[in-house]
């Protein structure tokens, strides 16, 4: 007997897993724009085998909360030369691209993702989805121009986690 799979070995009709992945200290204004992705998207209707997980500041977490997933989208405020409210989307997973580094408190998350696959099974397609931060002190709220931006952010990320369940 024979049994059909898709391009990852999965058995045809296996459920596809997603994981995204909200990154940063809420409690430092922008730096917590994913934290408060990861709350919208708490209230929406995402494909089956879709994770929410608020990682804080801690690289390893982060990697804990994709690992076995097939998928993982990183949502986080980007240091970027552009104006705040701005989105922007990398992947993570081609090392060509020039990606914004995502620094946490305790380790560098592309530095913890280029090892992490020691200690977890770390996915093989990961996307950084982001908003330039316009304030990073004190403040339990966004700024206006990145709260501006969330629902657009919200709303690529819904794209994105569409289209790679159909993918």
């Amino acid at each position: 007997m024979t049994t059909s799979s898709d391009a990852a070995g999965r058995p045809a009709g296996e459920e596809r897993t997603q994981a995204v992945v909200g990154v940063g200290s809420m409690v430092m204004g922008d730096d917590g724009v994913g934290y408060h992705a990861i709350e919208a998207l708490e209230d929406r209707s995402l494909p089956d085998g879709t994770s929410l997980t608020h990682a804080g500041t801690t690289a390893f977490l982060a990697l804990e909360a994709m690992s076995g997933a097939d998928r993982a989208l990183v949502v986080d405020a980007l240091a970027l030369d552009e104006p705040p409210g701005t989105i922007r989307e990398f992947r993570l997973d081609r090392p060509e691209v020039d990606a914004p580094e995502v620094t946490m408190h305790d380790y560098s998350f592309t530095d913890a993702l280029a090892v992490g696959d020691v200690a977890y099974d770390v996915p093989e397609r990961v996307r950084l989805l982001g908003v330039v931060p316009a304030e990073l002190d004190p403040a339990l709220e966004l700024s206006d121009p990145v709260s501006a931006a969330l629902p657009e952010l919200v709303s690529r990320i819904e794209q994105r986690l569409t289209e790679e369940a159909q993918d």
